[in-house]
């Protein structure tokens, strides 16, 4: 049986932490986002897995999905209206290779998921023995996203930035919502969590938080993250990515606070 809290590396061979997927073990055993298709997740740890939430629709975080589900028969949490497209990843993937190139190759393309679902829309608490799960509602990188609070830990998805090397960086792709991403922000940081959990970084300390808001109206967004290889070209590609979405919007507020 697990037991803890596990941050675990689901990103392909190439940059295993490029994605971070999270497993919450309790009476009741949790994990939060699926990773890539090409994931080189180790989760042998566990014995059986209940629920799997995903925190959005975004390649880099269901595409292991079909595959856990197919192993530990686990439900999938997942924001209302949208779990037909889990079914039929078609359009995920259309819009992943519109970002980000062919990096979807060495992620993999999403497979559909045949599963059960369960659709949240948030303020929802799932009672997983010891511990509460609680959705919350988190748009702005994505009009789908929610983000998970267990046991004063705030897993945060990509609705709070990323953290490599010590740095904060942003996860803004177009099509942004700048407005709702900062009131999502502004609401995870009231909620004083003792740790965040980023799925591009892992565990960090919950001044990231706010440090991540703070890069954002300081405009001083753009970073120099050096982990080398295939790895920093992946992450460049991402970044090249985020830069685009949130300069777009930025342009439309100028006295943005």
């Amino acid at each position: 049986m697990c037991s803890g809290i596990h941050a675990v590396p689901s990103g392909p061979g190439e940059f295993p932490e490029a994605v971070y997927s999270f497993v919450i073990c309790d009476k009741m055993n949790v994990m939060i986002d699926a990773g890539v298709a090409n994931s080189v997740m180790d989760v042998g740890f566990l014995d059986k897995l209940d629920y799997v939430v995903i925190t959005h629709l975004h390649i880099d975080h269901i595409g292991a999905l079909s595959e856990i589900v197919q192993r530990y028969k686990s439900r999938v949490i997942v924001y209302e209206g949208y779990s037909k497209y889990l079914r039929d990843p078609s359009k995920i993937n259309r819009d992943a290779r519109a970002v980000l190139g062919e990096v979807v190759d060495i992620y993999g393309e999403v497979q559909p998921t045949d599963g059960n679902f369960l659709e949240v829309k948030g303020g929802e608490e799932i009672d997983l023995g010891e511990k509460k799960l609680k959705i919350i509602y988190t748009p702005g990188h994505a009009k789908h996203h929610i983000s998970v609070l267990a046991d004063g830990i705030l897993y945060s998805g990509d609705s709070a930035g990323g953290r490599y090397n010590g740095t904060p960086i942003p996860t803004t792709p177009p099509p942004l919502d700048l407005r709702k991403y900062l009131d999502s922000l502004k609401l995870q940081i009231s909620l004083l969590p003792k740790a965040v959990g980023v799925s591009h970084g892992g565990l960090v300390a919950p001044n990231h938080l706010k440090e991540h808001l703070d890069q954002i109206l300081t405009r001083n967004y753009r970073v120099d993250i050096d982990i080398g290889g295939l790895a920093e070209e992946i992450l460049a590609k991402h970044l090249s990515a985020n830069y685009k979405g949130l300069e777009e919007e930025l342009s439309k507020y100028p006295d943005l606070n």
